[in-house]
């Protein structure tokens, strides 16, 4: 394909590659709140840099903002709207909550504001900007727009006070569930959506072939007798609960354990009943642990189990410590882990990275937990491998800002063949072109696993390797997402056209 680059005023000359389908959906979108759908790594930036620079030829003497949930990804469309747009320094900000009240009501009057939705709620309440003064707002991660986040209310209060503003909302995936779907478009006054995938004709020239390759594996019987123990224990706590007339279902979900507590804690009398509140807490400690074995391994189960042993200040976390079979789960666990035997995923691991990756090549491994973060990182590091970890900033081993772009650097500039990350590495995060992208573990999110999927295939063919513990949350996770997302894509299909259906119906009405 011949390179191509977008000339558009504003735009500096020969930087950015020009792809159909950036400039359809940026055309399709000018004069419309929309909702803007595109999987990760086939850049959302550059549709609202077309935007952006539209807003700003159309109203040249308005703000034109866009927000982003971390300051890490506020600083990234920071860095790439200054290295793309004919602006200087002073004319684009960023604003986040490190910046003192008097500078922010200065800055917020730039040409371009880069902000986190926190800050920019909390200013509004103060009354210290201005609404009418944008013409522009673009929501990232726009998923999350539901509930009380503070998308919403912004949302909200720059619509009720900007008549003449336009909201993006941009996401890798939509909520597969019509009405999250729905309350989304509704929040951001939204009445269209512009929707691609992989397969979408004028997508399809730009990206590459990803394997998708899925490895099965069996739990080890050691590993399963300790299950085993953990679902004895659990069986005790819900015959406990069925005789004060608390019912659970046979073999009960975390989310069915949760939901029986939030009803607990509700009712006048029964949350008062510690009895009851403290074996269901038991019960989601259990279902917990148990998820941690099965799909993470020996290692990370021992540590949680630690951070159990220190809590023994709670009678109910000392009972539990105490009860029979679980004591013994505990010691088998003990033993497995002093023999150096963990779960099987880790030797595969392994054999994957061995065969796939070469020379040059970079993968990025997801999972869900920080101590198997930790515990791959130790393995893959003693076999010589230049790692590197990738994880959210809570908690005293947390990673800062600084340190997790320091990662993505050591990653983009070869000092790092690998990074293990979690959660924080799917969500927007400007990750090198991975080669290989392997989930250790699976989650029943459609929209994170389009983020984890987006990590390859950009600019040459890659592979994705999802590792699946027969029997465990892992195969029940991975099945709902793909579920999920096929689903997800139905939704946007129908409510699209509903909404299609609804503007023809408008335009008819006006003209008769």
């Amino acid at each position: 394909m011949s390179s191509q680059f977008i000339e558009k005023q504003y735009v500096k000359s020969n930087t950015i590659d020009k792809r159909d389908y950036q400039v359809n959906i940026a055309n399709a979108v000018k004069s419309q709140n929309s909702v803007i759908v595109l999987p990760t790594g086939l850049g959302k930036t550059v549709i609202a840099l077309l935007a952006i620079a539209d807003a700003i030829i159309n109203s040249p003497t308005k703000t034109c903002m866009i927000l982003a949930p971390t300051r890490v990804l506020v600083h990234q469309h920071y860095e790439f709207l200054l290295n793309s747009l004919n602006l200087s320094k002073t004319e684009i900000s960023v604003i986040t909550g490190e910046d003192t009240l008097k500078k922010r009501q200065t800055k917020w009057q730039n040409q371009i504001v880069c902000a986190t939705p926190q800050i920019l709620q909390l200013d509004i309440q103060r009354g210290i900007i201005d609404l009418e003064q944008f013409s522009i707002v673009i929501f990232d991660e726009v998923h999350r727009a539901v509930g009380d986040y503070a998308y919403v209310p912004i949302a909200q209060s720059l619509y009720s006070q900007n008549n003449s503003i336009i909201m993006h909302g941009m996401t890798a995936s939509l909520p597969s569930e019509s009405i999250k779907v729905e309350e989304i478009m509704n929040n951001l006054h939204a009445s269209h959506i512009e929707s691609r995938d992989r397969e979408s004709e004028d997508v399809k020239p730009y990206v590459h072939n990803t394997e998708v390759q899925k490895i099965e594996v069996e739990l080890p019987e050691e590993i399963k007798s300790i299950s085993n123990l953990i679902k004895k224990t659990m069986s005790s706590y819900s015959l406990k609960l069925r005789n004060n007339g608390q019912l659970l279902p046979r073999d009960p979900s975390l989310k069915a354990v949760l939901a029986k507590s939030h009803q607990i804690e509700k009712d006048p009398y029964l949350s008062k009943r510690w009895d009851i509140r403290s074996n269901l807490y038991s019960l989601v400690r259990l279902l917990h642990g148990i998820n941690i074995l099965e799909t993470q391994g020996v290692d990370s189960f021992s540590k949680y189990i630690s951070r159990l042993q220190s809590k023994q200040k709670s009678s109910g976390v000392k009972k539990l410590l105490e009860h029979p079979d679980f004591n013994q789960a505990i010691v088998l666990t003990n033993r497995l882990q002093s023999s150096g035997k963990d779960h099987p995923k880790l030797s595969k691991l392994e054999v994957v990275i061995e065969e796939n990756l070469h020379g040059t090549d970079k993968a990025i491994i997801f999972a869900s937990y920080r101590d198997t973060v930790d515990k791959i990182f130790e393995v893959l590091h003693n076999k010589g491998y230049h790692v590197g970890t990738l994880i959210g900033k809570s908690g005293q081993t947390g990673q800062s800002q600084k340190q997790q772009l320091e990662s993505l650097e050591k990653l983009k500039s070869g000092e790092y063949d690998i990074i293990v990350a979690t959660q924080v590495g799917e969500e927007g995060l400007d990750v090198s072109e991975c080669k290989l992208v392997v989930f250790y573990d699976n989650v029943s999110s459609a929209i994170r696993f389009t983020q984890r999927l987006g990590r390859t295939g950009r600019r040459s063919p890659g592979k994705v390797v999802s590792f699946i513990t027969k029997g465990t949350r892992d195969e029940t996770n991975y099945y709902v997402s793909q579920q999920r997302l096929s689903k997800s894509q139905r939704t946007i299909k129908r409510i699209n056209k509903n909404y299609q259906k609804s503007d023809e119906k408008k335009g008819l009405d006006k003209f008769l």
